[in-house]
């Protein structure tokens, strides 16, 4: 079959013809549209000149885009000079914050050749303080607990970054806690000594400080007081001094006083407040950095925990909103905000949900190099089992539980770790302490249970045992990992495969109620003062009862001796005797 290329000759209609065929096709879409007066060949010519100018990624996938704009910009006025401008997605700005990320901790060490060789030789205790997060995730994954890939690579370079900023050591991801709208990543550190020696210096003198302003204005009442006794004695004498008849002539003048009873007084004083433990020590051994999205937020410090946020955070519930300063409105009233909230309830599931394969731990002092210790209450030390025999997954997932323990201080219900006797302060304790225990009212020491306790000796609440055991998997028994979790938090995990454990709470930072929870009622309004007979209105009395009354109160009859009446009996006779005659 032969072409023809006379494009002047229109061909026939069995014979094709490339030119006839494009000069056709061009023609029809050259046609105007008869709504909007354009025609597709104009508005195709336009939006590859756009594409071309442009050169975007991706130019099929956002080709439909490109072609809505330009007909938006051919029916804008005249006199609308100005282009929109391109604005990259979001994940743009997320993307240069992640690289800024990876490009900070690439260049930690750089150039440092000194900071090299340390790191090189205290392998070990740079082990400690940095978490390999990718570790953490490779186990977790397998019993389907944990974060995404994105969050833990995130987490594992945003905690490198933290650690080179701050002056922390012995860093853990503790978890993240969820909320509304946003989420909370929790990291636990331990300060350097030096960093803790310098915080504890500048926590006495703020504690000295506070003690001479309180001194100080306690001197000033006593002073003010005396003075205004001195006044009242000095106006006292000259009222002495002055004649009775002035005296009478100044009180005529004055006119009758009233005199009111005294003003009635409450016997109730407030308990001592606790004190908080100090940074370092007890509930705050530990300090904890949040934030909300790792390596596009900063991380931020917690303060420390005080005893009575503890308290009031057992007696209510509250779900977290991702900023650390919203106010908190509840009954019992929260001393603090949400940050401090955050804190007492990280505090709360620490001390229960952080356990480990019995044996792992041991109480004693050990290598410094090999093991890792913890200062505990009583000047125990919690270190490493160097020794320690790893258990076989079957006996991990025993339901009995025996053979996993506590191995953070147990959180008393004063909200501390280390017992704080109220009455520590004052003079003669060991006398008082005596005659209160032969009257009764001994104050009893609170004690917890000891450290390196079995969970199988939780207790059980509302029917819920408090943990249960499972196998990651049970095709590959060599390869299996343990893992358990807490019924009493949901979303506290452990896991133990062979030398390795670690414990990770990912949940709403709320203890398990079997029943909905309902917030407690205010308490009854008490009284102003007591109910007595004096300020009570009393019902007049009747005629009946004021009658009986004044005969009840009516006096004796005289009494009469018995001789008297014999003589005047006589002497009556002898008149009426006297009379007769």
């Amino acid at each position: 079959m032969a072409y023809s290329y006379d494009i002047e000759e229109v061909p026939p209609d069995d014979v094709p013809c490339v030119e006839h065929d494009v000069r056709r096709a061009k023609k029809f879409l050259q046609k105007h549209s008869p709504e909007s007066g354009d025609c597709l060949y104009d508005h195709l010519t336009e939006v590859l000149a756009r594409i071309l100018a442009e050169k975007p990624k991706n130019a099929v996938d956002i080709f439909e885009a490109y072609s809505r704009r330009v007909k938006e910009e051919r029916f804008k006025t005249q006199a609308h000079h100005l282009r929109d401008v391109y604005v990259p997605p979001a994940q743009f700005e997320e993307a240069k914050k992640i690289i800024k990320l990876f490009k900070g901790v690439e260049g930690l060490y750089d150039g440092d050749e000194e900071k090299l060789e340390e790191e090189e030789e205290e392998e070990g205790e740079r082990r400690k303080k940095v978490p390999n997060m990718m570790d953490l995730l490779y186990y977790f994954e397998q019993t389907n607990v944990g974060l995404p890939r994105r969050e833990m690579i995130l987490l594992n370079l945003s905690i490198r970054r933290l650690l080179a900023d701050k002056p922390i050591e012995n860093v853990r991801f503790w978890g993240k806690i969820l909320g509304n709208p946003k989420n909370y990543y929790v990291v636990e550190a331990e300060l350097e000594p030096k960093e803790l020696d310098e915080r504890l210096e500048k926590i006495a003198e703020e504690e000295a400080q506070k003690r001479e302003e309180e001194l100080a204005r306690a001197e000033e009442t006593a002073r003010t007081a005396e003075e205004a006794a001195g006044a009242a004695g000095d106006k006292e004498t000259v009222e002495g001094t002055e004649d009775a008849e002035e005296k009478q002539e100044r009180e005529e003048e004055e006119g009758l006083k009233l005199v009111f009873p005294p003003l009635p007084t409450h016997s109730w004083t407030p308990p001592p407040e606790v004190p908080m433990e100090k940074v370092g020590s007890g509930a705050n051994a530990k300090v904890y950095f949040v934030c909300n999205e790792p390596g596009l937020d900063k991380w931020i410090e917690l303060p420390p925990v005080t005893p009575q946020q503890i308290v009031i955070a057992r007696q209510i519930v509250r779900y977290c909103t991702g900023n650390l300063e919203t106010s908190l409105h509840t009954f019992p009233p929260f001393p603090g905000v949400e940050k401090n909230y955050l804190r007492a309830q990280i505090a709360r599931i620490s001390a229960t949900t952080q356990v480990s394969p019995i044996g792992f731990f041991t109480l004693g002092a050990g290598d410094e190099e090999e093991e890792l210790t913890e200062e505990v209450e009583e000047g125990g030390v919690l270190s490493e089992n160097a020794h320690y025999d790893p258990l076989p997954i079957k006996n991990l997932i025993d339901p009995s539980m025996t053979n996993w323990c506590h191995h953070a201080p147990y959180l008393l219900k004063q909200g501390r770790i280390a017992w704080w006797n109220p009455k520590a302060d004052e003079e003669e304790l060991e006398e008082e302490e005596e005659e209160e225990e032969e009257e009764g009212r001994a104050v009893e020491k609170e004690v917890g249970p000891p450290l390196l306790t079995p969970i199988s000796e939780d207790a059980i609440a509302d029917s819920i045992i408090p943990w249960t055991g499972v196998q990651s998997t049970r095709v590959q028994p060599d390869q299996a990992v343990a893992l358990i979790r807490s019924n009493v938090w949901p979303g506290a995990f452990a896991f133990a495969s062979g030398r390795r454990f670690a414990n990770i709470y990912v949940g709403w930072g709320y203890k398990y109620n079997a029943y909905n929870y309902s917030p407690p009622s205010m308490p009854p309004v008490q009284d102003q003062y007591k109910v007595g007979p004096e300020i009570m209105e009393i019902q007049d009395p009747t005629f009946e009862q004021e009658e009986a009354w004044r005969i009840a109160h009516l006096p004796p009859p005289p009494v009469i001796p018995m001789g008297e009446e014999e003589e005047e009996g006589v002497e009556e006779e002898e008149e009426e005797e006297e009379e007769d005659e």
